[in-house]
């Protein structure tokens, strides 16, 4: 009786996975964790085809709530747009499809994106961009470029010594999804921002990044050493949340940032950290 009990809860529990996972915004939620790039629709504004769509392949990253941001320089023609009007699409599309195209899923993300200033830069910013902009401190900028560099290494070249600058998608009204034949739908901004957020994540995630910091100062600097070759003598957990997670190296100081496989719930949370240590340790016993 017991095994058959068991066997029921297990097929009741695989039932309610497939279920979650067959949900647009539960799709949508996961490309956009493991799809690193896709081509941003901005409004132009060159003379004569002002107000006409231009499309350009973006690398993007997400931040704490899973909205999507960009590293962009001053003179690229969609940062001149975005400045201009800042009505963006950014759109994803299944990166191993083959055959008809059609046929594989792709989402087109809407909403609004706005150039980024970390407080380093308010002073030579000029009155009307920054009423256009997101100030933010220069640590949340470092933050923003660990997150980013994970997915774009060479990213810190570009905003240290070049005029490139974050802009991020900071209100997303709509998502079109298309997932094949008859699996089309619009998905709420707000639905999707809900499914990012993990809301059960926020609720731990103090408590975790503690019990890390408190007992588990090793494992952080494996995969600081692991990871992003940061040769840490001292490192301390910053943040968690359902994408991953940021790790401050204090010497040297740097902040790094480690993915998770897929967006966690609360009880993934525990696994996802234990398995990221684990594979820092196998990457430097290679």
């Amino acid at each position: 009786m017991a095994d058959e009990k068991n066997q029921q809860q297990n097929e009741i529990q695989a039932a309610a996975i497939a279920a979650q996972e067959d949900l647009p915004v539960s799709n949508i939620a996961h490309w956009l964790q493991t799809v690193h790039h896709g081509t941003l629709s901005t409004l132009s504004t060159k003379k004569g085809i002002e107000g006409f769509p231009i499309g350009s392949i973006v690398p993007f990253a997400l931040d704490e709530i899973g909205r999507p941001f960009i590293l962009v320089a001053d003179i690229a023609a969609h940062t001149r747009n975005i400045n201009n009007s800042n009505e963006v699409c950014l759109f994803l599309s299944d990166p191993e499809s083959s055959g008809d195209p059609q046929s594989h899923w792709r989402i087109s993300v809407v909403g609004n994106m706005k150039r980024v200033i970390p407080s380093r830069k308010v002073d030579e910013t000029s009155s009307e961009l920054l009423q256009k902009s997101i100030q933010v401190s220069n640590e949340h900028e470092s933050i923003l470029l660990a997150r980013y560099r994970e997915r774009v290494p060479q990213a810190e070249s570009y905003l240290r010594t070049h005029n490139f600058s974050f802009y991020l998608m900071d209100e997303i009204h709509y998502i079109r999804y298309i997932a094949g034949f008859g699996k089309i739908c619009w998905v709420k901004g707000e639905e999707l921002l809900e499914q990012m957020l993990g809301n059960d994540v926020q609720e731990v995630s103090a408590g975790a990044v503690q019990h890390m910091n408190d007992d588990h100062e090793d494992s952080m600097i494996q995969i600081c050493k692991a990871f992003h070759h940061v040769d840490s003598q001292k490192a301390e957990m910053v943040s968690i949340d359902s994408g991953g997670t940021v790790i401050k190296s204090i010497q040297p100081e740097r902040y790094v940032y480690n993915s998770f496989p897929h967006r966690i719930t609360a009880d993934d949370m525990r696994t996802a950290i234990v398995d990221l240590a684990k594979k820092a340790r196998v990457k430097l016993a290679e």
